[in-house]
């Protein structure tokens, strides 16, 4: 039985900025996820997973170009976030449950041989979605992300450094994160905070302004603080689940298919930390790639950049041949 739950009213995403798109539902585990679902009368399929704490609209201004370019796209609201119900006990949002949750939908559409696009825990949830269905994709984007893969001293001390960086970050408001983006007071922040201005966090990681109607519409699926949940635990699970996300760094490393890496040059949490070269490495289908950093672009690169974003997406999807696979469904 799914545990106990919030479901945003309708009424809080009327009229949203940029954001036309009918809503699509499908039932995983007990709980309602939402997910847009346009061009389906192309034949070639592209997944957008976002992150916390922002939502499928982060992708509003790439949808459109990516179905005029002959795609279909699916860009889903994690459990938690969006229009998708919320879990409103913080015990629920595991990092194995959104794994879960994430790799239950992909088999509920049942399409094969797609393309994704990863972003924040988009990445860190899709990429072991992947890894336990490698025919879900053949084609990979990866973009100011992460997924740890972690041995020995460093898997003991990498979990209490930064449950001790959040501890000591205190009761952190809005200002001191906007004045020191880092992972303590990001977590400090979700976890103590009584009202998360979700709007003005995405502002902080953006480098363009965004206009009161964006900010709004960011702050929509999250009316008061019983709706808090997933964006408040997210921050608490980055390193946990290692031996799990190990496990499956080791079937991702025999996935062969092509993989391209679109990192941002002003993201305070991964920009010139080498993450991006760590996917590189790691993948075999990364070589000889066109990796590209996306310049002037903050974490939330889909605001700052989406039309550089959604070329580059196009050009190499074109490029690798991807529109001559064959999808399945």
């Amino acid at each position: 039985m799914p545990s106990t739950f919030l479901r945003t009213p309708d009424s809080a995403f009327d009229n949203l900025a940029d954001y036309p798109f009918s809503p699509h539902y499908i039932e995983i585990d007990g709980y309602r996820m939402h997910y847009v679902d346009e061009g389906t009368q192309n034949s070639n399929t592209v997944f957008l997973l976002h992150g916390q704490p922002s939502w499928s609209y982060l992708y509003r201004h790439m949808i459109p170009i990516l179905v005029d370019a002959g795609y279909r796209v699916i860009a889903p609201d994690l459990i938690g976030f969006g229009k998708s119900d919320k879990p409103v006990s913080t015990d629920t949002h595991t990092y194995a449950n959104h794994v879960k949750w994430m790799t239950m939908f992909v088999n509920k559409l049942n399409l094969h041989h797609a393309a994704a696009f990863m972003q924040d825990w988009g990445g860190m949830i899709g990429l072991r979605a992947l890894a336990n269905q490698p025919k879900w994709l053949d084609r990979l984007i990866v973009s100011n992300t992460a997924l740890a893969e972690m041995k020995g001293l460093e898997k003991l001390l990498v979990p209490s450094v930064l449950k001790l960086m959040a501890a000591s970050a205190g009761q952190t408001d809005l200002s001191q994160l906007t004045n020191k983006i880092n992972y303590g007071n990001w977590a400090g922040y979700f976890r103590t905070a009584s009202h998360l201005d979700i709007g003005e966090v995405i502002q902080a990681l953006t480098t363009k302004p965004l206009t009161k109607s964006e900010i709004h519409a960011y702050n929509a699926p999250f009316p008061d603080k019983r709706y808090y949940a997933g964006p408040r635990k997210m921050p608490e699970i980055v390193a946990s689940d290692l031996n799990q996300v190990n496990e499956d760094w080791q079937k991702l490393k025999q996935w062969q298919k092509p993989v391209l890496t679109l990192f941002s040059d002003k993201d305070p949490f991964l920009a010139g930390r080498g993450y991006d070269k760590k996917f590189q490495a790691n993948f075999t289908g990364a070589a000889h790639q066109p990796h590209r950093t996306i310049t002037d672009a903050s974490h939330f690169l889909q605001e700052d950049q989406h039309l550089e974003i959604t070329s580059q997406i196009i050009d190499w999807l074109d490029h690798t041949h991807f529109n001559l696979t064959g999808q399945s469904a």
